[in-house]
């Protein structure tokens, strides 16, 4: 028989995997390396699921430990940029969702562009895409809710220049 801790997490996992597993793409340019982050994700989430005391949404909690584990995933990175983990090919871990060829190319060119923006744009812009409110990703990257506004226009800005740059003298 399945714990409370066990049947919350799997609520938890297949409501927002998929929403956390872009945020990985977000941060991280190689599959693996979004896989490696994802598992992370998961990781802490499961480890601190009995802390969370709801004062906040789930979702918000849950997009707060994702992002920092991203920030910490990716300067550990940085640093260990010569060494690779091989990820365990005795896993079946599927891709979150299914898209067409062309879709696919479409969001691998979106998510491209998104990985090359600084770290706070790339989490802004990845709730954006999850259709987080701003109020939410004020919260979860700590500044305000009018600064949420102005960077989500500089990062529209600037994935439309990167995404279109024939149209923009680019």
């Amino acid at each position: 028989m399945r714990t409370q801790k066990e049947q919350d997490f799997e609520a938890l996992y297949l409501s927002h995997k998929d929403k956390i597993y872009r945020l990985c793409m977000g941060f991280v340019r190689e599959k693996e390396l979004a896989n490696d982050l994802f598992q992370e994700i998961l990781i802490k989430i499961w480890r601190n699921l009995e802390s969370f005391k709801g004062e906040s949404e789930i979702s918000t909690w849950i997009y707060r430990i994702a992002y920092n584990t991203a920030l910490t995933f990716t300067a550990k990175e940085k640093k260990m940029a010569e060494q690779k983990t091989e990820f365990p090919d005795n896993l079946d871990l599927a891709e979150p969702e299914n898209y067409s060829q062309e879709q696919e190319i479409r969001l691998q060119l979106l998510y491209q562009a998104i990985s090359e923006l600084p770290e706070l744009d790339r989490i802004i812009a990845t709730l954006l895409l999850e259709g987080t409110a701003y109020k939410t990703i004020a919260e979860i990257s700590g500044i305000s809710e009018n600064y949420v506004a102005v960077k989500v226009n500089r990062i529209k800005t600037s994935l439309t220049q990167k995404l279109n740059p024939q149209t923009h003298g680019n």
